[in-house]
């Protein structure tokens, strides 16, 4: 599903390079649940980003379910994070004009989707994470693990085979990041993987494979059994 080979990123500060990722390779296999751990500043979000598209490395290549990031241009990386990647982010990244409804299908919105058969997809998916009540309603009109539901919503509304979700629970009280995060884990079956950066030792129980990071490196890659989500 996603193959790393010697991928890095260095930032200037001033005239100073930061290394917030050393040379790195890495591969996750399809159909997973992978949590990325560390301390702040260890460069855990600096990974989700290149993984996301949503920076280039400073070295190295990455390939995203057989297609190549590095070399390809803004818009063919535009079109990879829309088709093939689905973002959760721990502040929600809601528009707060739209409702929970148009908020789902923005991404297919921008995708030029914009049919009965897509509005319906994107009532369903809603109905799956408990919103079915909730769909004409603005994120101010809704409290945090509804509006982090929502979010999850819109990650899954193009069926994408990658899932990646910064701090998903990160302002969430812990009931309601359990419910959150069993959505997520729910989400991972054959053919889509599910990437987490957190915090959180229990989410990281849960994974099929918990990643350590510190000081831009991988100091720790282990592969667990996964549990049930109590």
């Amino acid at each position: 599903m996603i193959e790393l080979s010697q991928v890095s990123r260095t930032y200037l500060e001033g005239s100073t390079p930061v290394h917030a990722l050393l040379p790195l390779d890495l591969v996750i296999d399809r159909g997973s649940l992978v949590a990325i751990v560390g301390p702040s500043g260890s460069g855990k979000s600096t990974l989700l980003n290149l993984l996301g598209a949503l920076d280039r490395p400073s070295t190295g290549s990455i390939k995203i379910d057989g297609v190549e990031l590095t070399g390809i241009d803004d818009d063919a990386r535009t079109r990879i994070r829309r088709e093939k990647i689905g973002f959760v982010f721990q502040f929600f990244n809601l528009l707060p004009t739209m409702t929970a409804l148009e908020n789902v299908l923005l991404p297919a919105k921008l995708a030029g989707k914009k049919d009965a058969a897509t509005v319906e997809r994107a009532r369903q998916i809603l109905g799956r994470v408990g919103l079915s009540q909730r769909l004409e309603h603005r994120p101010d009109q809704l409290s945090g693990g509804e509006m982090q539901r929502v979010a999850v919503a819109r990650a899954l509304m193009m069926d994408p085979p990658l899932v990646l979700a910064d701090e998903p629970t990160g302002n969430l009280d812990t009931h309601t990041g359990q419910e959150v995060l069993k959505i997520l884990t729910s989400a991972v079956d054959g053919r889509r993987t599910v990437i987490l950066v957190t915090h959180d030792p229990r989410i990281a129980d849960l994974a099929d494979r918990v990643l350590t990071i510190r000081d831009g490196a991988v100091v720790s890659d282990v592969r667990t059994q996964k549990n049930a989500v109590a």
